[in-house]
């Protein structure tokens, strides 16, 4: 599916499916770190294997929010990870791929911060 746009600038998902996305014209099959201005590959395959040390690297994007997608479904990470973003008072959500690839144009469309964890 095509996902409208709000500005031209940063990374903008511009397509989706079950297994892939596409930012900016490029498709990605692999799970994804996105930010306004950076795209890397992540280590896991589960939201369930985050760790700290994956979300430290997260956070030093300091990020006003953090938007995991989750495949087609919802799933949460670990417990201590998400009391953590609270203590930090750090915004997160977790949603379908199709869903954060739509929520992520929006907020980068309003100048926010975001982050974005692609999980297949």
């Amino acid at each position: 599916m095509q996902v409208n746009l709000h500005s031209n600038e940063g990374n903008q998902f511009t397509n989706y499916s079950t297994n892939s996305v596409t930012i900016n014209q490029v498709e990605y099959s692999t799970n994804l770190l996105v930010t306004p201005n950076a795209i890397k590959p992540v280590s896991i395959s589960f939201i369930s294997e985050l760790t700290d040390t994956l979300l430290d690297e997260i956070l030093s994007h300091k990020p006003d929010i953090i938007i995991f997608g989750t495949g087609s479904s919802i799933k949460y990470p670990e417990r201590n990870i998400l009391i953590k973003l609270q203590q930090l008072r750090i915004g997160f959500e977790v949603m379908p791929v199709a869903a954060l690839c739509r929520t992520f144009n929006y907020l980068i469309g309003e100048g926010r911060n975001v982050v974005g964890v692609v999980l297949f």
